[in-house]
C-alpha cells in the first residue's frame, strides 16, 4: 500500500469514526431527554407534539341539537351529525392527553435507539480499525 493510499484510508476511517461517534451521541442524548421529560418531568412534554394539538372539525352538542332540531333537516344529515359527533369522540380519546403523548414519546424512543444501534457498530468497527493501522505504523 503507496503512503497516500495509507493517509487517505486513515482519513476515511476517523471520519466515519468521528461522524458515527457524533450520531450515537445524538441518539443517546434523545435517549436520555425522553426518558426524562416521561418519568422525571412529565409536564415538560404536555405541549411538544404538535399531533396532540390538531384537531377534526367538529360543531359543539349544543349545535348539533339546535341543528337536528330544524324541521328542514333530512334523516340523513341527522345521521351525519351523530356519526360526526362520535368520530370526534373516539379521536378525543386516542389523540389526547396521555395517549397521545405517550404514542410520541415512544416514537422518539425507537429513533434514538435505531440511531444508536447502527452508529455504535459502525464506530467499533472503524475505530479498531483506525487503531490497528497506527499500532501497525508504528511497530
Amino acid at each position: 500500500m503507496t503512503k497516500t493510499t495509507k493517509i487517505v484510508r486513515t482519513i476515511y476511517l476517523y471520519t466515519i469514526a468521528l461522524i458515527s461517534l457524533i450520531f450515537l451521541a445524538i441518539g443517546i442524548g434523545n435517549l436520555v431527554n425522553t426518558s426524562l421529560k416521561a418519568y422525571v418531568f412529565p409536564e415538560a412534554e404536555k405541549k411538544d407534539y404538535s399531533m396532540c394539538e390538531s384537531y377534526p372539525y367538529f360543531i359543539s352538542t349544543i349545535d348539533a341539537e339546535n341543528i337536528k332540531g330544524k324541521a328542514d333537516i333530512t334523516a340523513d344529515e341527522k345521521t351525519q351529525i351523530d356519526n360526526m359527533l362520535k368520530d370526534y369522540e373516539n379521536w378525543k380519546a386516542q389523540n389526547t392527553g396521555d395517549v397521545c403523548i405517550k404514542a410520541e414519546r415512544q416514537k422518539k424512543m425507537v429513533d434514538a435507539v435505531t440511531m444508536i444501534l447502527i452508529a455504535l457498530p459502525l464506530y467499533l468497527i472503524h475505530w479498531r480499525m483506525a487503531r490497528k493501522e497506527k499500532q501497525e505504523i508504528e511497530s
